[in-house]
């Protein structure tokens, strides 16, 4: 990152502003996939000891449909939930990367904006 000065604050306040809204989007989502996920095992959970005879239904969009292969709905929900997991774990690195940024920019922000803060105060009008 390049050095912050009294001209180039206003710039580097906005990418660091830029940058928190990102992490709160990505955070989002992050609680999405992780919703999801848990919904997912649920499912697993409770389909796992059913019998052949077993009635399932999955939603599809507005549509719900009969599942004549119970053993493949197991294998495309564990498929997904892997997925998601690892989507997860894609989001969660992105996040640690642009908070540690964030970290860094704000050990940078910090004196320069005291020392603009302080001569606003030193030059105040008497």
């Amino acid at each position: 990152m390049s050095e912050i000065t009294p001209e180039n604050v206003q710039e580097k306040l906005n990418l660091f502003q830029q940058i928190q809204q990102q992490v709160q989007s990505l955070s989002q989502q992050i609680s999405q996939i992780d919703m999801s996920i848990g919904e997912t095992e649920r499912t697993l959970e409770e389909i796992k000891d059913l019998g052949k005879k077993a009635t399932l239904y999955r939603a599809i969009g507005s549509v719900m449909k009969k599942i004549d292969d119970p053993k493949q709905l197991k294998k495309d929900l564990e498929e997904e939930k892997e997925r998601m997991e690892i989507r997860n774990n894609s989001l969660k690195g992105q996040v640690q990367k642009m908070n540690e940024e964030l970290e860094q920019m704000q050990k940078q922000l910090a004196p320069v904006l005291q020392n603009i803060q302080e001569n606003k105060v030193t030059n105040a009008p008497k």
